[in-house]
């Protein structure tokens, strides 16, 4: 199991820096908002590690917009730049010798009451179970990529940040920004929800088979909905659960219902057997 689990992050290292690379080499897609020009700002952020079910923590410093640039219905999001974390014994580095204008990009999200920033306790637990719900639907993404799909996928790993100067000391969830297109020209997608939608034109038939997949595998008990992203570098998840264990986006054995109401009334559903075996995924999907 630990080897597996090692395999999964030498691969998800390996999407991240060409993610990066290509970021390097590209215009920043962010440059008109100027983000290098707000004032940096003093974090402490925490990292989960699945392994050990431990949290660690440690400080940097970043740079997020005032306003949010969109909302969802629980949070506001929130362009943000970190400069890269170097090793401690280079001496020359390509991102820091550019300052914050070459500084990686990012999306914070923070849930909000009353149109500001909730700093209560509740919405910084809340934080905590989007960090632990991210790496639940990496745990399914690794027995997925252990069937030998036709296209393997991968979630960012993302990490929550807490801002100590500010009053309530608020935590942000935070995960890389992906930009560009995939192999078939398209960007930023997303291919289902939480609450029964799935994408009717098929742009991608991987995402929905894996959604399948991990209600299959878990017998029941799991599934990964609201997956979206570039090519097959996914973010931001929903796991639904058959006890509501991951918060309020959670809609349980409903939205599970509701996502093969969708799937079974298109051309996917004949595929739905081979998602409940787990043991032929070998079909030409894309």
């Amino acid at each position: 199991m630990e080897e597996k689990v090692k395999s999964g992050r030498h691969r998800l290292v390996k999407v991240l820096k060409e993610v990066a690379a290509k970021a390097v080499a590209e215009a920043d897609p962010w440059a008109q908002y100027e983000i290098d020009k707000i004032p940096a700002e003093r974090v402490i952020r925490h990292h989960y590690h699945s392994t050990t079910k431990t949290w660690t923590q440690d400080e940097t410093i970043v740079k997020v917009e005032k306003d949010p640039f969109a909302r969802g219905a629980m949070r506001f999001c929130y362009r943000m730049k970190k400069l890269a974390t170097p090793p401690t014994a280079a001496t020359n580095h390509r991102f820091h010798k550019h300052g914050w204008k070459k500084a990686l990009n990012y999306v914070s999200k923070a849930y909000f009451k009353d149109g500001k920033v909730d700093t209560s306790e509740e919405a910084k637990d809340a934080v905590r179970n989007d960090i632990l719900l991210q790496y639940e639907a990496s745990h399914w993404a690794r027995l997925f990529n252990d069937k030998n799909p036709p296209k393997r996928i991968n979630f960012i790993r993302a990490y929550a940040i807490e801002f100590p100067e500010r009053p309530g000391s608020p935590w942000f969830a935070v995960e890389r920004f992906i930009s560009g297109t995939d192999s078939y020209g398209v960007g930023f997608f997303k291919h289902n929800t939480n609450s029964g939608f799935v994408d009717e034109d098929l742009r991608r038939v991987t995402p929905q088979v894996f959604s399948a997949f991990s209600f299959y595998a878990s017998s029941g008990t799991r599934l990964v909905a609201d997956i979206q992203g570039v090519g097959d570098l996914y973010t931001d998840p929903q796991v639904l659960s058959s006890d509501y264990r991951f918060g309020d986006g959670d809609l349980g054995p409903r939205g599970m219902a509701l996502f093969f109401q969708s799937f079974r009334h298109n051309q996917l559903g004949t595929m739905e057997r081979q998602c409940s075996t787990g043991t032929h995924l070998l079909i030409p999907y894309t």
